[in-house]
């Protein structure tokens, strides 16, 4: 066990190398045209150049589309047709990877006891165990913690008389826990609600519900590992809990959306603008917490001593060794020096303790919690993991699913709006389509349109040189150039979020 526990501490030492070159403040595309110079890409260069179509293959391998409204077609021009029955229409998502395995994570799901719809970007460090475990974990705590009360005490009753009921129905992830693992996480979860029932609560709140549910989950993966040591299932929990996620979750529920953050991964919404013909403005609704983040900094500091000024935030990373200031697992940075001593350097070996843990936890799993009200010119939102952040900026990613969202509209036959409409709005429809035909898209998938042009995208427009050359890079050498990118594009219904603004 010792020796598998080791690679996940190797891993941890390797992203922190890939990412050393970032830490002095240049981009990752800054830092690829550097690189591409040296000796690691000529060890690359007797790879074939793909073809457009080869490189289509690859970019679609992972692509996934959910349909949300009833399955039918969406709606691209988003003011023609009917009003659906809800305000997600669509959401596409596509991963591309760059460690192997990927060490990323995306999750999709409809909450079964309420109303609400869960979506997630996790991103794991160190190796992927953590982003996978919770993934899969987060958004039952999060469902459980939505039920009424009423309705919660009668699920764990039909729970404890045999029945498991399922709380979220999770779209394109058919994997499961092997069985040891699989006994343990339910008997969380289950533990988990009947802490929630015993707690008297005032008032809901969306807000304390999203932190309780990351907070409890993390403190979870943190008891498993403690109250298990004697058991066989010991070396995949603490691979777990040694590894690392951040985590960006959207909880969309009608016209209120909820974003819950810990780390770098991160969501913007792309607001259509009125006055402005094929306008758009990127709306950030997360904040990155990492040594970028000045708040972030101030709060980390001010959990601990004066003394450790110098060591608590060191070379730009937590203890000079972490990036995110926020994430699950990576118990190293928050359990306590007996603990530590009593799993990490008995199960592990010596020397992977770290040597300035004097005040710990120095990390937390705690989210910021963000509410929007969608609105009507909200036209999507695109969450996505550092990756696609570190290749794009936020109003580049807007301006390409928009202008993405013009092109797909030629697809699709004119629809006009039900009720009566002037020559001049025909004519400024027609206008509108004419113009999407320079727009018309290579992809029938958003993210994946967003992760060819984060790969292949130049100040000329799309290169496909780069783009063959981004695709067949040696592993060895591909992490340095990128990150594994994991999107969802999240669409909205224009009609549905009009009624809704009648409504307020």
């Amino acid at each position: 066990m010792a020796n598998v526990l080791q690679r996940v501490f190797r891993n941890m030492r390797q992203s922190n190398l890939r990412r050393q070159s970032l830490s002095v403040g240049i981009s990752r595309r800054d830092f690829t045209r550097y690189i591409s110079t040296s000796r690691l890409v000529s060890a690359s260069k007797h790879y074939p150049r793909l073809s457009p179509q080869e490189v289509s293959q690859v970019l679609r391998q992972n692509e996934t589309v959910i349909k949300i409204s009833g399955g039918e077609e969406v709606n691209w021009s988003s003011d023609e047709g009917s009003t659906s029955s809800y305000s997600v229409v669509a959401v596409d998502s596509n991963q591309l990877a760059s460690n192997s395995p990927i060490e990323d994570k995306l999750s999709a799901a409809r909450c079964l006891h309420t109303t609400g719809y869960l979506f997630g970007v996790f991103d794991g460090h160190g190796g992927p165990e953590c982003s996978q475990v919770v993934a899969k974990r987060l958004f039952d705590y999060i469902a459980a913690s939505l039920v009424p009360r009423a309705e919660l005490r009668r699920l764990v009753s039909e729970w404890e008389s045999g029945i498991r009921v399922p709380l979220t129905q999770v779209f394109n992830d058919p994997s499961h826990f092997v069985s040891g693992l699989q006994e343990i996480y339910e008997a969380s979860l289950l533990n988990y609600c009947h802490t929630l029932l015993t707690t008297v609560t005032q008032d809901f709140s969306m807000e304390e519900a999203l932190i309780g549910a990351f907070k409890q989950l993390d403190e979870d993966i943190s008891r498993e590992v403690q109250e298990n040591q004697d058991s066989e299932m010991l070396e995949p929990l603490l691979r777990v809990a040694l590894s690392g996620s951040v985590a960006c979750v959207a909880h969309i529920d009608g016209p209120h959306l909820h974003i819950a953050n810990t780390g770098d991964c991160g969501a913007v919404m792309g607001v259509q603008l009125q006055d402005v013909i094929g306008g758009w403005r990127a709306l950030r609704l997360t904040n990155d917490h990492s040594w970028e983040n000045s708040a972030e900094v101030n709060r980390v500091l001010s959990e601990h001593p004066p003394s450790e000024g110098d060591t608590v935030i060191k070379d730009q990373r937590l203890l000079g060794l972490l990036m995110p200031f926020r994430a699950f697992g990576d118990f190293r940075f928050k359990w306590d020096r007996d603990v530590q001593v009593d799993i990490i350097e008995q199960y592990v070996g010596p020397g992977n303790i770290i040597r300035n843990c004097l005040t710990p936890p120095y990390l937390t799993c705690v989210p910021e919690v963000t509410y929007h009200r969608l609105r009507p010119f909200d036209r999507f939102m695109i969450m996505g993991s550092d990756g696609l952040w570190e290749s794009m900026s936020a109003v580049d990613c807007i301006t390409l699913v928009g202008e993405y969202m013009s092109g797909r509209q030629t697809l699709q036959p004119v629809r006009f709006p039900r009720q009566a409409v002037t020559l001049g709005e025909v004519s400024q429809l027609l206008d509108q389509r004419q113009r999407g035909l320079s727009l018309k898209p290579v992809d029938t998938n958003a993210a994946t349109h967003l992760i060819r042009y984060a790969l292949g995208g130049s100040d000329t427009g799309l290169d496909h040189g780069r783009l063959s050359h981004s695709l067949t890079l040696r592993p060895e050498v591909r992490r340095y150039f990128r990150d594994d990118i994991s999107i969802h594009v999240v669409f909205f219904d224009a009609n549905f979020l009009r009624v809704c603004s009648v409504e307020i």
